[in-house]
């Protein structure tokens, strides 16, 4: 596999030992995500407080996925990510 190309089971598995949590209210097409305290205490502004993850076969969106982390938490988390997958 590439650098940015993972699955969405990677992703999940990532995102859950990085701290994430799955915060789902309803049914949909994705799943919510929300970050640990530690994380969620410095967003500021008009930053979404969770990142989504499309529940379809194949995932098409990792760029963006990378993007929202790098918005949340930096280089630093996106390093992170990547490490765990």
């Amino acid at each position: 596999m590439g650098g940015k190309d993972f699955s969405r089971a990677k992703c999940i598995r990532a995102l859950k030992k990085l701290g994430f949590y799955l915060g789902n209210k309803r049914k949909g097409k994705h799943d919510k995500f929300y970050p640990p305290q530690v994380i969620a205490a410095q967003l500021v502004g008009q930053q979404p407080r969770f990142i989504m993850v499309p529940r379809h076969a194949q995932l098409h969106c990792q760029n963006e996925i990378l993007s929202e982390l790098q918005k949340m938490g930096g280089s630093r988390l996106v390093d992170d990510f990547m490490e765990k997958l």
